[in-house]
């Protein structure tokens, strides 16, 4: 009860402010909706990852019309098995998938909402490296400010709260100790066991798409790596591919240097040009050459912008770290608006996103500069 009590107080605080639930479909979230809900906050999203489980996606609707509330689903650009003929499966070590289907939807959803505040149902005793979340947190790819009420409850405090207010659970629970996408490479092995059992068409679609994988990387015990899921803890081995060459000109100002980037197509040329604002304004280009002058304390920031733009998937990850939302995807390729870009260079950040691009930090096959 005092544990119910601190959290309706603690969101009280925060729904004057423009504040949203982030509603994920599991029981946690499920009583941070309710205590939002009584606190006075009217909306609420949830991001289709596009490997949710349809009972879930049912779930979202009778929570909707549950609650009365302005319930809105947002998605990324690209569905999760299109990613995945791109850039490979993620796995534990390879874990870019949140990035992509979570915090890039969310990031679009708070800027064009203006939303002060995300509440969730994060819980510290849920994983370790949840020890240190606060009740008021932030996450570095979300641009709204994140806000945990039920950080301190147990899985337990949780039960009881439902059971207390007979709130309708995802009737996933039925079969799952735990609510989430249903190709996660941390599910458990019980959890493929269900899968496998009353979701079969799903598993062989995992399963096809990865035998095909397992083909393109050359995987020798290809049992193990599919049925036995051995992919869940891959990392697979970078071939990188020369994307062109820069070589340093002379200039007269020490504080700048002037480079030229030749390209291996004009393609690559066109690409670096839709993001080149945010570092320069002194280039020209002829065919597949670039000339850029910049200061040179930029140099290397110039490095991750064309690696950036030429292996560019357009994903939308790298847009969620544009706190003005100057960057955005066109003709699948990453875009600046020059009007409203700061040149704060957050998207050039390698440790805000890393590698500062998806693609260039985990796709198997990365385009790589060579510098003279």
């Amino acid at each position: 009860m005092q544990k119910e009590v601190r959290a309706l107080s603690e969101l009280i605080s925060v729904a004057g402010k423009n504040t949203a639930v982030s509603f994920s479909g599991g029981k946690d979230s499920l009583v941070v909706l309710d205590l939002a809900v009584r606190a006075g906050i009217k909306q609420a999203v949830f991001v289709d990852t596009t490997i949710e489980f349809e009972e879930t996606l049912r779930y979202i609707s009778i929570i909707e019309n549950f609650y009365d509330i302005d319930f809105t689903i947002v998605r990324a650009p690209i569905d999760f098995f299109s990613l995945v003929e791109l850039i490979g499966f993620p796995s534990r070590r390879f874990r870019w998938c949140c990035e992509v289907f979570k915090f890039a939807p969310l990031s679009h959803y708070s800027r064009q909402r203006e939303i002060e505040y995300f509440v969730t149902g994060l819980r510290r005793d849920e994983h370790f490296r949840r020890q240190n979340y606060q009740v008021a947190d932030s996450n570095p790819l979300v641009i709204a400010k994140q806000f945990n009420p039920i950080i301190n409850w147990t899985a337990q405090d949780v039960w009881n709260y439902i059971s207390k207010y007979n709130l309708p659970i995802n009737p996933l629970y039925k079969r799952f100790k735990r609510i989430g996408c249903w190709c996660c490479p941390f599910s458990t092995d019980e959890d493929w066991r269900i899968l496998q059992e009353f979701y079969p068409e799903k598993m062989s679609q995992l399963k096809k798409t990865l035998l095909n994988y397992s083909q393109q990387l050359g995987i020798q015990d290809v049992h193990r790596f599919v049925h036995g899921f051995g992919w869940t803890k891959w990392a697979s081995p970078i071939e990188r591919v020369t994307g062109g060459l820069f070589s340093p000109c002379t200039v007269e100002d020490k504080n700048q240097i002037d480079l030229i980037f030749s390209a291996n197509n004009e393609e690559q040329i066109q690409r670096i040009l839709k993001i080149l604002p945010i570092l320069a304004d002194d280039f020209f280009t002829i065919g597949e050459k670039l000339r850029v002058t910049l200061d040179k304390h930029l140099t290397k920031k110039l490095g991750i912008l064309v690696e950036k733009a030429i292996n560019c998937i357009g994903c939308g990850a790298c847009t969620s770290t544009c706190e003005e939302g100057a960057l955005y995807l066109r003709d699948s390729s990453i875009c600046v608006d020059e009007s409203i870009c700061t040149h704060c260079l957050r998207c050039l950040n390698t440790r805000l996103l890393r590698g500062a691009c998806v693609a260039r930090n985990y796709s198997a096959k990365r385009v790589c500069l060579i510098k003279k």
